[in-house]
C-alpha cells in the first residue's frame, strides 16, 4: 500500500534556541564546553556535543514535535561548522529517530535578529550540515560577520553602515533572494512589532506573512490588529498569519511534568502540509484559516468521523494498477478527460454497492455499468474503510469471487454495505434531485439527517397502524356480535312462548303420559307371557322323535344286547317328558286367556286410560299445541338454556370490546400526531442543514403536501370509468386535495381524514362536489376495506428549496420553477456538503453550477465541510483544489490508453502544483498570460 502523500497536521515550534547561545541557555548540564570539541592528542573529541544533541532531539520527540526552527540569536559566533550545535543536531537526527522508532524531525536552520524588534529568519529544512554554511553566509550578507555578532556575550542588533536593517530589506534578502521566510518574533510583547505605532508601516508590508504571538487567546487590541479590525494598522490584502512558539531556552519541566515557560514545547503551532518546507510554510501562512491551528491537541484528533482510507486497483482495462491513500478531509481527483478520474469514483460506488439503487437514474447506472466493463478476469479492487478510527475493514472485489469483506465482520454483506454512511453524487444525480419528480430523493436526503429519530417514529407508526387495523376489525366484530345478540334475543322470545304453551298442558300431558305408560306396561306383561308360551312351544318342537335301535345297532357290536336294552329305556324316558311338555303348553295357553283376553277388570281399566288421552287432546287443541310437540318440552328447555348461554357469551364479548370506538379514535389521533412529529423532525433537520449554509438556502416542508403520491393513492380507489362518478374521479380528487390544502385547521391530520370529515358533514363539501353528495358516501361504503387501508397511508411531505443571494435577496424556489438547472444544483450542493459526517463522493460538482457560486459559495462550503467529513471530488475547476485548499490532489494522465498517476499530494508539493497548472490552467505560461490581461 502506498504511503499517504497528502497534507497532514505537523506539530511545529518555530523559535527554538539551543545551547549555542550559552549566555541565554538555562540548563547548565546542556551548556557546551569551551572548547566545544576538546582535543585528545591532535584529534577533536565530539562525543560531548553529540550526546547533548541527542538529549535535545529526544526531548523534541517526547513532546511530539515534528518541525523545529533553530533560531539562536545571530546564529553563532563560531566559524567552524563542527563547533555548531546545529551541525550535530542534523547529524544525530536520523539515528535518534531510528532508535525511538519515529520519523526524523524536520529541522529548519535559521537565526533570530534584532532590527528594532526581533524577527525570526528560517530556511529550508535540511539534513545536511553543509547547508548551514549557506545560512551563516546570509547573516554575513545582511551585515553581521561572526566577529560582530556578540559584544560581551550579548547579541548585537542587525545593522549595516550604522543603520538598522529595514524589514523590507530583510524580507527581500531572506525570502526573495535566499528562499527563506521571516516571522516577527513575540510580536505582542513589549519589544515586539505590534507594540509601537512606528512599526505600522512594517506590519503593512504584504510580504510579511506571519507573526508570533505569546498569548492565546489574544488580547482585544492584538486581535483587532491581526483580524483587520483596527483601521490604523490595517493593510491591503490578507492579514498575516499568527503562530506560537516556545522561544525555548531550556528543556526543563515543572513538578507536573509540563514544560516550564520558555522551555521547549511550552508553546507550539500545528501546520498542515505534505512535507515541511518553506513553500509549505508560505502556503500555510497565506491560508492560515485552513492550515494553521493553535489548538493544544492535533486538530485531526477531533476528526473521528468515518472515512475511506484507501483504494487499490489491479487488472483493469483502462487504469494502471495503483493505490490511492485518501485524506480525511478534501480530496480532488484531477486529469484530462479520459484519464479515469470519474472511473475511480464509480469504482468506489460499486465497492459500496451503491450502483444499482432504484433511486438512481438510468444515466447514473449506465456510468457504473461502463466502469464494470473495464473489469478483466484478473481484476482485484480493495477499499480500506474506517467506521471507527483505528479499526479498519477491507472490502474486496475480484472477478472470480465478487464482493466480500476481507477484513472485518459482517453477517450480511449487503446490509453491512447499505448501512455504511457513504454518499455518492454525480452531476446527473444533483440535477435529478431537484428536477421534476425528484421529490422522493429530496425527502430521502432530509430523512438521512434525522434517520435515527425517524426510524423510532416509523416503528411507532407501524405499531399504531397495526393496532388501528385490529380496532377496525374489532369494530366490525362489534357490529357482527350485536346482530347475533339481536337474533338470539328474538329466538329466546319465541322459545319462551313455545315453552310456556307446553307448560300449560303439562297436567293433562302428565295424566296422558302415565296412562300411556300403564298401557305400555300391561302390554309388556302380556307380551312377556306370550313369549314364555312360545318358548315352551319352540322347546317342544325342537325335541326330536326317538330313534329305532334296531336300525343303528348290529349284532357285530360287542355287548349288542345291552346297547339295545339301554336305548329302549332312554327312548321311553324322552317320550314321557315330551308328553309332559305338550300338557304344559295347553296349560299355559289356557292361563294366558284367563289373565289377558278374558280379564273383565282390564276392560274397565283400559277405558279409564283412554279417557286421559281424550282430555289431553282437548287441552292441546285449546292451547294451540300439537300433541306430538308436548314431548319436546325438555328439548326446548335445553335449547333455551343453550341460546341463553350463547347470548351471555356474546354480551361478554361485546363488553370486552367496549371502548373500541374511543380506542380507535385515540389510535388514529396518535397516528396523526406521529405524522406531525415526523414533519417536525424533518423541518428541524432541514433547518439545521440550511443553518450551516450561511442562509443561502432555505428549505420549507409542507406536511403531506406531495400531490403526485396523493393522486397515486387516490387512483387506487378509481371506480368503473363508465359510471358518472368514475368519469369525474380525477376532478373529484383534485377538489378534495385543494380543499385539504386550503383547510384552516391548525392540526391537519391527513387528506383522508379531511375527506372523511367532509363526507360525514356534506354541508362542508366544496361546490364542485355537491353534485356527488349522495354518491360519494355510498361509494365509500362499497370499498370500506380499501378506504380503511388508505387512511393508514401517509402522503409524503413536500420539500421546497429556496435560493438566496449573498446579500439575502431571494432568487427563486424549486417548486416555483424559478431556478435554472445550475441554480438548482447550487442549492442542493449547499445542503449536501453540510449534511452528515460520512464521506461524500461527488463527480464534477461544478458542472451546471453558476460560476460565481463556485468561488463565492462552493469553495467556502468545501472549506467548512472538509473538517467535519471526508470529501472526494473529481473536478475540472481549479477553484476546488486550489481555493478550497484540498489536502490531497490526485492528478491522472493517460499513457498507452490507461490512466495512471501523474502527481499526488498537497499543493505544497511542486509536482502537484505543476500538475494543477498544466491540467486546469493550461500550463504556467497560459496562467501568466491570462493574469496579465486582467488589469491587476
Amino acid at each position: 500500500m502506498s504511503e499517504y502523500q497528502g497534507m497532514r497536521w505537523v506539530k511545529a515550534d518555530f523559535q527554538v534556541q539551543t545551547p549555542e547561545d550559552s549566555k541565554n541557555w538555562a540548563d547548565p548540564e546542556l551548556r557546551l564546553g569551551n572548547p566545544r570539541r576538546p582535543k585528545t592528542g591532535n584529534v577533536a573529541c565530539e562525543l560531548d556535543i553529540q550526546n547533548k544533541a541527542r538529549v535535545f532531539l529526544k526531548r523534541c520527540h517526547e513532546l511530539g514535535l515534528q518541525l523545529i526552527g533553530i533560531t539562536d540569536h545571530n546564529f553563532s559566533a563560531l566559524t567552524d561548522p563542527r563547533d555548531w550545535f546545529l551541525t550535530h543536531l542534523l547529524e544525530q537526527n536520523k539515528s535518534v529517530a531510528k532508535e525511538l522508532g519515529r520519523e526524523r524531525i524536520h529541522i529548519m536552520p535559521g537565526f533570530e535578529v534584532d532590527i528594532g524588534y526581533h524577527v525570526l529568519c528560517l530556511f529550508e529544512p535540511t539534513g545536511k550540515a553543509g547547508d548551514l554554511e549557506h545560512v551563516n553566509k546570509v547573516l554575513i550578507q545582511l551585515g553581521l560577520p561572526e566577529s560582530r555578532r556578540f559584544e560581551k556575550g550579548e547579541s548585537t542588533p542587525l545593522r549595516r553602515e550604522d543603520a538598522t536593517i529595514s524589514l523590507a530589506k530583510l524580507l527581500r534578502v531572506v525570502q526573495d533572494i535566499h528562499g527563506g521566510i521571516v516571522i516577527a518574533a513575540h510580536a505582542d510583547q513589549e519589544d515586539g512589532l505590534l507594540q509601537r505605532s512606528s512599526n505600522r508601516a512594517d506590519y503593512q508590508l504584504t510580504d510579511l506573512l506571519a507573526l508570533e504571538v505569546t498569548q492565546y487567546p489574544m488580547s482585544p487590541r492584538i486581535a483587532d490588529i491581526l483580524l483587520g479590525k483596527n483601521r490604523e494598522w490595517s493593510r491591503g490584502g490578507k492579514q498575516p498569519a499568527y503562530v506560537q512558539s516556545s522561544d525555548a531556552k531550556s528543556l526543563k519541566t515543572d513538578k507536573d511534568g509540563n514544560p516550564r515557560p520558555n522551555s521547549l514545547g511550552y508553546r507550539s503551532t500545528w501546520v498542515k502540509c505534505s512535507t515541511p518546507s518553506i513553500a509549505a510554510l508560505k502556503q500555510a501562512f497565506l491560508d492560515s484559516a485552513s492550515r494553521i491551528s493553535l489548538e493544544k491537541i492535533r486538530p485531526s484528533d477531533r476528526e473521528t468521523y468515518p472515512r475511506i482510507v484507501s483504494m487499490s486497483v489491479k487488472g483493469l482495462r483502462f487504469l494502471e494498477d495503483q493505490t490511492i491513500t485518501f485524506s480525511h478531509n478534501l480530496n480532488a481527483m484531477i486529469g484530462a478527460r479520459g484519464t479515469g478520474k470519474s472511473t475511480i469514483l464509480e469504482l468506489l460506488r460499486i465497492m459500496f454497492a451503491r450502483e444499482t439503487s432504484d433511486a438512481l437514474s438510468a444515466k447514473v447506472q449506465l456510468k457504473a455499468k461502463r466502469a464494470k466493463e473495464t473489469f478483466t478476469p484478473e481484476t482485484e479492487i480493495e477499499v480500506r474503510w474506517e467506521g471507527i478510527v483505528g479499526q479498519p475493514d477491507t472490502i474486496r472485489f475480484t472477478s472470480a469471487e465478487g464482493l466480500s469483506l476481507a477484513v472485518g465482520e459482517a453477517h450480511d454483506l449487503s446490509a453491512y454495505l447499505r448501512h455504511l454512511p457513504v454518499q455518492f453524487y454525480s452531476q446527473q444525480q444533483l440535477s435529478d434531485l431537484t428536477a421534476p419528480g425528484g421529490q422522493p430523493q429530496l425527502l430521502e436526503l432530509i430523512d438521512e439527517a434525522c434517520a435515527a429519530e425517524l426510524e423510532k417514529l416509523h416503528g411507532e407508526e407501524r405499531t399504531v397502524a397495526a393496532d388501528i387495523s385490529r380496532l377496525f376489525a374489532a369494530k366490525d366484530q362489534i357490529v357482527a356480535i350485536e346482530a347475533e345478540i339481536t337474533t338470539l334475543k328474538q329466538e329466546l322470545v319465541e322459545l319462551e312462548r313455545q315453552w310456556q304453551a307446553r307448560q300449560d298442558v303439562q297436567g293433562e300431558a302428565a295424566a296422558y303420559q302415565n296412562s300411556q305408560r300403564a298401557k305400555r306396561y300391561y302390554k309388556v306383561l302380556s307380551d312377556r307371557f306370550a313369549d314364555d308360551v312360545k318358548a315352551v312351544e319352540r322347546a317342544l318342537e325342537s325335541m326330536a322323535a326317538p330313534d329305532d335301535p334296531s336300525v343303528m345297532i348290529t349284532d357285530a357290536w360287542p355287548h349288542s344286547a345291552w346297547f339295545t336294552t339301554h336305548a329302549a329305556e332312554v327312548n321311553a324316558s324322552r317320550a314321557a317328558f315330551r308328553s309332559k311338555l305338550e300338557s304344559l303348553v295347553r296349560e299355559m295357553l289356557s292361563e294366558s286367556a284367563r289373565l289377558f283376553k278374558q280379564n273383565e277388570q282390564w276392560q274397565a281399566v283400559s277405558a279409564d286410560l283412554d279417557t286421559a288421552q281424550t282430555v289431553f287432546l282437548a287441552a292441546c287443541e285449546d292451547k294451540g299445541v300439537q300433541p306430538q310437540d308436548v314431548s319436546r318440552l325438555q328439548e326446548l328447555d335445553r335449547t333455551k338454556l343453550a341460546k341463553q348461554k350463547s347470548l351471555d357469551d356474546k354480551k361478554r364479548q361485546c363488553e370486552a370490546l367496549e371502548g373500541t370506538h374511543q380506542a380507535l379514535d385515540a389510535s388514529l389521533q396518535k397516528l396523526f400526531e406521529i405524522w406531525r412529529e415526523q414533519h417536525k423532525l424533518r423541518q428541524q433537520a432541514a433547518d439545521n442543514i440550511t443553518g450551516k449554509t450561511g442562509k443561502s438556502v432555505k428549505v420549507f416542508i409542507t406536511p403531506m403536501g406531495y400531490k403526485t403520491k396523493f393522486d397515486e393513492f387516490w387512483m387506487a380507489l378509481e371506480p368503473d370509468r363508465r359510471s358518472r362518478i368514475g368519469r369525474e374521479w380525477d376532478r373529484i380528487g383534485d377538489a378534495f386535495w385543494n380543499s385539504f390544502l386550503t383547510c384552516s385547521c391548525s392540526k391537519k391530520s391527513s387528506p383522508w381524514e379531511h375527506i372523511t370529515e367532509l363526507l360525514d358533514d356534506t354541508s362542508k363539501l366544496p361546490e364542485i362536489l355537491l353534485q356527488f353528495k349522495k354518491e360519494l358516501p355510498e361509494f365509500t361504503e362499497t370499498i370500506v376495506e380499501k378506504w380503511r387501508a388508505l387512511r393508514l397511508k401517509r402522503v409524503p411531505d413536500l420539500i421546497d428549496i429556496e435560493l438566496y443571494r449573498p446579500d439575502g435577496t431571494f432568487i427563486g424556489s424549486i417548486e416555483g420553477n424559478q431556478l435554472s438547472e445550475g441554480q438548482r444544483n447550487t442549492a442542493i450542493l449547499n445542503m449536501l456538503l453540510v449534511k452528515g459526517d460520512g464521506p461524500i463522493v461527488i463527480d464534477q460538482p461544478e458542472d451546471e453550477v453558476d460560476a460565481s457560486f463556485i468561488y463565492k459559495d462552493l469553495v467556502p462550503l468545501l472549506r467548512q465541510s472538509k473538517v467535519q467529513r471526508q470529501i472526494i471530488l473529481a473536478t475540472h475547476n481549479a477553484n476546488l483544489p486550489v481555493n478550497a485548499d484540498s489536502e490531497f490532489v490526485y492528478a491522472l494522465k493517460s499513457e498507452g490508453g490507461k490512466g495512471c498517476v501523474l502527481a499526488q499530494g498537497g499543493m505544497d508539493r511542486k509536482p502537484t502544483a505543476t500538475a494543477i497548472l498544466d491540467i486546469m490552467e493550461g500550463s504556467e505560461e497560459a496562467f501568466k498570460r491570462r493574469f496579465e490581461k486582467y488589469h491587476f
